[in-house]
């Protein structure tokens, strides 16, 4: 068996001289024997060895037991040992995960730690082939694809490595009684509360009975899945820059770029879209990538979706986006009459409008400035005469209406913010000049032809308004210039 571990550190080449190796140990006959053959061949590779353990504090007296187990064995052989005591249960509990995920996340976290503070290069964990198919059965029972089936790694971010992933458990508990290793079992491992027991106890049995090599040939499939994903990764990571562009907050996708691209690269752009914004995949299951997928392969240019740890996914006609679930606030624009002669501050809204009648002189001086009175500027003229009904500033409502120039007949103005292509969320936010339902200007964006000031007009009101933040031309700004 040393032969065959040794072997495998080389052809993985996951040990190199000089590495300081921090070896996560349970007191279990995986991570003890683990630690036995690595102080064994420590000086053969060169490396310097320390111990971690996480008291779990699950099992009491069992667990307190665990820890002085492991300490002692350590202390014999003059290993550096370091322990941390967690009450997973409540951790669980506080941060609404399983048991399972919370013990696991303290341990990494312990162990990045540790490494951390005391030099460790590497941590070493006991995983072998049985965790490895029990491993893969868990995720295809979850959900997940070629990335999850490819399994556990024998080395992951240069950090953790796996030395016994090429052995059976049945090879380890051997190692372990030819050299009397006694080894501490943990109750917990025959309780079917957990999933991967479930698997282990139950499931594993069944399949073993079909075929006693199946673990064998779980673990020969994951290599061939993890071949095939590094020939993938490789692929996308060359086209990953054309679609991806991070920017503030936010991850956006070149969506005609994407469209050219196989359905399996589609997808795995997106998985990477969303990793790129949250800097992980956590909970984000193939169900959820398929959603995205159908989605922006659709002709819908407006949609958002919504997946775990408040993530937006969102398509706001030529903008596709990944971002953090947007808050809805009240942007409405509260109505206020708009007399003539008068200055508006209305705060919330940073905005600045101003009224004041012109006489049909100063109107006509004014009109040398501009060719077309129907572009979007600042500064507009209406045939006071023809408003008939109070002015108003306010937000859109249903049924609102303009005579767009150069048609004939009215438009919505919701069919107008469509066909602008204006984003849902900030359509409340545009302010709009209306009598009753008809709307008179859609400042920044439109007038309606029928209000307009013309040479022949006699009552002519001035409207002006400032955004407070942006330039206007200062030939129609007003007061504001």
């Amino acid at each position: 068996m040393e032969k065959k571990v040794i072997q495998y550190i080389e052809e993985q080449g996951i040990l190199e001289a000089g590495d300081h190796v921090l070896i996560g140990v349970s007191g279990g006959a995986d991570s003890l024997a683990l630690l036995y053959f690595l102080d064994k061949y420590a000086n053969q590779f060169e490396i310097t060895l320390g111990v971690a353990h996480l008291h779990h504090g699950l099992r009491g007296a069992a667990a307190d037991a665990d820890e002085e187990f492991v300490k002692e064995f350590c202390r014999a052989r003059n290993i550096p040992f370091f322990s941390r005591q967690r009450n997973i249960r409540q951790i669980s509990r506080i941060e609404k995960i399983s048991v399972e995920e919370a013990g696991r996340k303290e341990r990494y976290d312990f162990f990045s730690v540790i490494a951390e503070a005391h030099g460790y290069n590497r941590i070493a964990m006991g995983h072998h082939i049985n965790d490895q198919a029990e491993t893969m059965l868990m995720r295809l029972i979850r959900g997940t694809g070629v990335k999850g089936v490819s399994g556990i790694k024998s080395s992951r971010d240069n950090l953790y490595i796996r030395p016994f992933l090429c052995l059976e458990k049945k090879e380890i508990l051997a190692y372990c009684k030819i050299h009397e290793l006694a080894f501490r079992t943990d109750a917990t491992n025959f309780q079917r509360d957990y999933t991967r027991n479930k698997i282990r106890l139950d499931i594993m049995p069944m399949v073993l009975e079909i075929n006693p090599r199946a673990e064998v040939h779980f673990n020969e499939f994951t290599k061939i899945a993890y071949e095939y994903e590094a020939f993938f990764e490789k692929y996308v990571d060359l086209i990953e820059d054309r679609i991806l562009a991070s920017e503030i907050n936010r991850v956006v996708i070149n969506r005609d770029v994407w469209l050219g691209e196989e359905p399996v690269v589609q997808k795995e752009i997106l998985r990477r879209a969303i990793f790129k914004f949250k800097g992980s995949l956590k909970e984000i299951e193939y169900n959820h990538i398929t959603a995205f997928y159908s989605l922006l392969k659709s002709d819908k240019t407006i949609w958002e979706i919504h997946f775990p740890h408040d993530i937006q996914v969102s398509r706001r006609y030529d903008r596709v986006m990944v971002s953090k679930k947007e808050k809805q606030t009240d942007v409405i624009i509260t109505p206020k009459p708009i007399l003539e002669n008068k200055t508006y501050l209305f705060a919330k809204e940073h905005l600045i409008v101003e009224t004041k009648r012109v006489t049909p002189a100063e109107f006509k001086d004014k009109r040398c400035f501009f060719s077309k009175e129907v572009e979007n500027h600042c500064e507009k003229y209406f045939d006071y005469d023809k408003i008939k009904g109070i002015l108003v500033l306010r937000s859109r409502q249903s049924g609102d209406y303009f005579y767009p120039p150069g048609l004939l007949g009215k438009k919505s103005i919701k069919k107008y913010f469509i066909d602008k292509k204006i984003d849902r969320n900030r359509r409340n936010e545009i302010p709009l000049l209306v009598v009753d339902n008809e709307v008179l200007w859609i400042l920044g964006y439109a007038i309606n032809q029928r209000f307009l000031a013309n040479d022949d007009t006699k009552k002519i009101i001035r409207v002006t308004y400032l955004m407070l933040g942006e330039k206007c031309d200062s030939r129609y700004s007003g007061n504001f210039g």
